[in-house]
């Protein structure tokens, strides 16, 4: 399945979107075990003790994960995950 990252992410995994091995049936917990695997330059910026950032969002088909069943929610087959840090700017 295909991740999108977006912001100061992509530097981290060098592109906008990596595959990882996960389908339908595996969780999200699973996905982001997988990425911090390969990625271990995501590790500061994705979690705090022990679990996701309260600053980091993740979407599964449009719906943010942590209001709709957490990370143990099962990856539906043609899922979208996105992965978003926080994002500011302006002046």
């Amino acid at each position: 399945m295909k991740v999108k990252l977006y912001a100061t992410l992509r530097p981290l995994v060098g592109g906008s979107s990596v595959e990882v091995d996960a389908g339908p049936g595996d969780t999200v917990r699973q996905v982001i075990e997988e990425l911090l695997e390969r990625y271990p330059q995501l590790q500061d910026e994705l979690m705090q003790d022990g679990e996701i950032s309260p600053r980091i969002h993740i979407f599964l088909n449009g719906r943010e994960v942590r209001y709709s069943g957490g990370l143990d929610m099962v990856i539906p087959e043609d899922a979208d995950l996105r992965i978003f840090p926080p994002v500011g700017g302006g002046a």
